[in-house]
């Protein structure tokens, strides 16, 4: 069965951002003010974590991957800058890569495997001290408790989705875990930090 692409709008920034993670963006360089217009009206764009070791422009056989994401919300803030909210529907493969006369790269994609979308949603409570310091870190930081009213934290490949985002950790090290086959070790990484 061919994979489907898809033609999407890129956002280069150093944010990681795994499926059902929700961050707040501030847009306004024009380009990315022209690129969250298309990404309304189309699929929405792709989030670029910038610290990957090849840069946009290289375009060589390196594997380059991004969040797709869509908007959800969308407010002016006080300075008159466009916030907006948004989700990763999935991660993606970056193949192309193609600059447009307003400056804003394209990028030709397919949806990436991953255990954040792949592995079963594990609801128990395997993670008990991890879901309580998750819960009580949302609820305690006025952004991520207006982003996540909802918490999912029944579900530990949601919980360990989220710690692998919020720690502050080097930008280099998260993409280690975006292999399709690093629940275990993303989850041992987390434990390790969170709970010495």
């Amino acid at each position: 069965m061919k994979t489907q692409r898809y033609t999407l709008p890129v956002f280069p920034i150093p944010v990681f951002l795994l499926p059902e993670g929700i961050t707040r963006l501030r847009i306004f360089e024009p380009r990315y003010l022209k690129m969250v217009s298309i990404a309304m009206k189309e699929q929405g764009f792709i989030i670029y974590c910038n610290t990957q070791q090849t840069k946009l422009n290289d375009n060589k056989n390196v594997m380059l991957w991004g969040s797709w994401v869509k908007v959800i919300n969308f407010n002016q803030a006080e300075d008159g800058i466009l916030e907006i909210d948004v989700k990763c529907k999935s991660l993606v493969n970056i193949h192309s890569l193609n600059k447009n006369k307003d400056n804003l790269f394209f990028a030709d994609v397919t949806t990436l495997t991953h255990w954040s979308t792949d592995k079963p949603q594990v609801l128990n409570n395997e993670l008990g001290g991890l879901t309580q310091s998750l819960r009580k870190l949302i609820k305690t930081n006025k952004l991520l408790d207006e982003l996540y009213p909802k918490i999912a934290d029944n579900n530990d490949v949601w919980v360990i989705s989220r710690w692998l985002e919020f720690l502050p950790l080097e930008q280099t090290i998260k993409p280690i875990f975006i292999q399709q086959y690093s629940f275990e070790q993303a989850k041992d990484f987390v434990q390790s930090i969170v709970q010495q």
